[in-house]
């Protein structure tokens, strides 16, 4: 476990808001010169808090216009049906996500089709056709309120927030 302090934290915050900001700009926002910056970041990296950097793709200028939220149930929870499971849907190029959850269901997956017939054959040939998979149910998404991952800086440390 690496330990975070506000200055970290920050930078986390920074990058976060923006992946392609130069080291420069960083440095800036959070009150360090650059070659400073540039080890925290570096330190971050090794140690595995931060993991990657990525570009968020409209689903819609892929031509993907549902987004669903799958539950699945196994019919055994062994490490043998889990395993059967999650190596058929890994090469699903629909599924965006897959969690592992307790509760009533075993797995919850993001799922993104263009349209209701994309995703009645997903459901029917990719999941329902699983051996081990013994129950679906399907929540259409209707809106995203809130999509950006977790909040890494300290409330104060948040850039536009003002300190209480």
């Amino acid at each position: 476990m690496v330990e975070l302090d506000s200055i970290d934290r920050r930078i986390l915050a920074v990058l976060q808001a923006d992946g392609r900001i130069s080291n420069l700009e960083v440095a800036e926002r959070v009150g360090l010169s650059p070659t400073p910056c540039s080890r925290r970041i570096k330190r971050l990296e090794d140690s595995g808090v931060i993991q990657g950097y990525s570009a968020r793709i409209n689903p819609l200028a892929l031509g993907l216009s549902i987004c669903v939220v799958v539950s699945v149930r196994l019919a055994k929870q062994t490490p043998d049906a889990a395993s059967q499971f999650l190596s058929a849907i890994e090469d699903r190029p629909e599924i965006t996500e897959c969690l592992l959850v307790t509760g009533s269901v075993d797995y919850l997956l993001r799922v993104w089709v263009k349209d209701i017939e994309a995703l009645r054959q997903f459901i029917s040939a990719a999941l329902q056709a699983i051996p081990c998979v013994a129950e679906t149910s399907t929540m259409v998404i209707l809106d995203t309120t809130k999509s950006n991952g977790l909040s890494t800086a300290d409330t104060a440390a948040r850039p536009g927030r003002e300190q209480r």
